[in-house]
Formats: structure tokens, sequence, C-alpha cells
């Protein structure tokens, strides 16, 4: 009789095991069937990142964009008068630059542009 009991448990373990199974795998392709189309998004999502990595359009946007400042900084200049530059800044400007000084030194120091201190740097590395 015990045995018997045991045969019967061990069949409906069995049987519970099989249902477990049907369900888990009818599961697993409903998931599956949802994934598809995350696969295809994926996979469109890709190729768009690919054609947008050989385009020009942020360079394009960037070269607009410099456009647009190097006009309003002509602007700016014209709108702002010139201060004469005496003598004496350019002299302590390159002797500054002899001395090892950088740009922005000589801009902060000896009152003259960004573009003048560039310059007179230039100049001096050409010359040593």
């Amino acid at each position: 009789m015990l045995l018997e009991i045991a045969i019967v448990v061990l069949l409906l373990l069995a049987a519970i095991h099989c249902v477990l199974l049907v369900l888990t795998r009818r599961d697993v392709r409903q998931l599956q069937q949802k994934m598809e189309p995350l696969r295809q998004d994926i996979a469109a999502l890709s190729q768009q990142l690919a054609h947008i990595g050989h385009t020009d359009v942020p360079t394009s946007m960037l070269v607009t964009a410099l456009g647009r400042m190097e006009r309003r900084m002509g602007l700016l200049e014209q709108k702002q008068p010139v201060a004469p530059q005496s003598t004496g800044s350019y002299e302590l400007a390159q002797q500054l630059a002899r001395q090892g000084a950088d740009v922005d030194e000589l801009v902060a120091r000896c009152g003259v542009t960004h573009a003048e201190a560039l310059l007179i740097r230039q100049m001096h590395t050409a010359g040593h």
C-alpha cells in the first residue's frame, strides 16, 4: 500500500512538473513574440545611428554658428572705438615676451588686445 501511494505521489509530481513546463514554454513564446518588435526597433535605431555618423550636419551647424559669431564680433569691433596704444605698452609687451610671458599675461599687464599679444609672442618665438 505504501508503494502504491508513493507511485501516485510521483505521478502527481510528474504531472505537476509537466504542467509547469507547458506553462513556462508558453510564457517563453509570449516573451519571444514581445521581443521581436524590440529587436526590429533596435536594428532600425542602429541603422539610424550609423547614418547620423556619416553626415556633416554637426559640422555645418558649427560653421554656421562660427560665421554668425564672426559677424557679431565684427559689429562689436566697429561699435567700440580703438584706444590708442602707447609705445611703452608695446615695448613692455616685447620685453615680457622675451622673458617668457604668455599671451594672457601680455594682455593683462600691457593693455594690448589678444591678437596683438599673440603677434608679439609669435614674433618673439620666431626670432629666437
